[in-house]
């Protein structure tokens, strides 16, 4: 079966290059050109498949979306050639170097952002909504700038928020294994007293310290939580660490509950749920939907739960 890369890259949304379909990687942006597709003796199926930022698991994906869309042989093969094995392996090189590049580069701009931002004006839209103090952040314009670290506390990025309440990343950024801290240690250097809770967001998180005065961590996404909720027990082995959930109430899953879960029982934590009894069944909340004292509260039964 004949390999028609100008009929893939149709298909796919898109454009062919030097005899390669470059195509979206599965589950990037329509806009990406991150996957490249082109004809090949070498390949069992007559198949050449690179997912420059991908893995080899996303290249077995793209042969097997091939055949399912009848681009390829359903009898092609699944296993991939030693000229598509190298060729990976040598895009995977090359995108970690470029990637760690970016990044670096991003690295440099956010410092250069929060070193060039001013105080966080307590008036600030976003922090009148929540109800928020403008403790650990800055600001530019009008934008709040919220740091995001690694376990070394090196500032890798910054989070955005508009006064809308729109939130955006730095370009080409880190944002896997970073967080945001607030009174994780006191000023000797000392880890501070009392559990320390993590959370998804920095409004979330915000709350908690406002209600309990306890240690804070955003990990800035639900994806995120046990990653970062790994990097706190190994800096804090003994400390008690409490997972605050976004209780996400959709039909069909509860993401925030369920990585809070995954989080806790990875770490030896425990997960406090903000559940507010006025609160619909349908409806989203997290700790900074709810008042204070349920914030201190609803954290303070996931420790006696815990201990009981």
């Amino acid at each position: 079966m004949n390999v028609d890369v100008d009929a893939i890259a149709r298909y796919y949304g898109g454009k062919v290059c030097r005899g390669n379909a470059l195509i979206p990687t599965p589950g990037h942006s329509s806009r990406d050109r991150g996957t490249a597709i082109k004809a090949s003796a070498h390949a069992p199926d007559g198949c050449l498949v690179v997912c420059y930022n991908g893995t080899q698991a996303d290249a077995l994906a793209v042969k097997e979306m091939l055949r399912a869309d009848g681009f390829l042989a359903a009898d092609g093969g699944h296993e991939l050639s030693a000229a598509e094995r190298r060729s990976i392996r040598q895009a995977e090189v090359a995108r970690k170097r470029e990637r760690l590049a970016a990044e670096e580069a991003a690295a440099r701009c956010a410092a250069d952002l929060w070193a060039n931002a001013s105080r966080a004006d307590p008036a600030h839209p976003y922090l009148v909504a929540k109800a928020l103090e403008p403790f650990g952040i800055r600001q530019a314009v009008r934008d709040l700038l919220v740091p995001m670290v690694d376990p070394g506390f090196r500032l890798w990025n910054v989070q955005r928020i508009r006064p809308n309440g729109f939130k955006l990343f730095g370009k080409d950024a880190r944002t896997a294994g970073l967080f945001w801290p607030h009174a994780v240690h006191l000023s000797d250097g000392r880890p501070s007293a009392g559990p320390l809770v993590i959370g998804e967001g920095f409004a979330t998180m915000a709350a908690v310290h406002s209600a309990t005065g306890f240690g804070v961590v955003a990990a800035m996404s639900a994806r995120n939580l046990e990653t970062v909720a790994h990097l706190m027990r190994k800096l804090f082995p003994t400390r008690e660490l409490i997972l605050a959930a976004d209780d996400d109430r959709r039909p069909a899953e509860n993401v925030g509950l369920r990585n809070a879960r995954k989080a806790a029982q990875a770490i030896g934590g425990v997960v406090a749920t903000p559940r507010p009894k006025t609160c619909s069944a349908n409806s989203s909340v997290d700790f900074a939907d709810i008042p204070r004292r349920d914030v201190a509260g609803r954290i303070e039964v996931a420790r006696l739960e815990r201990s009981a």
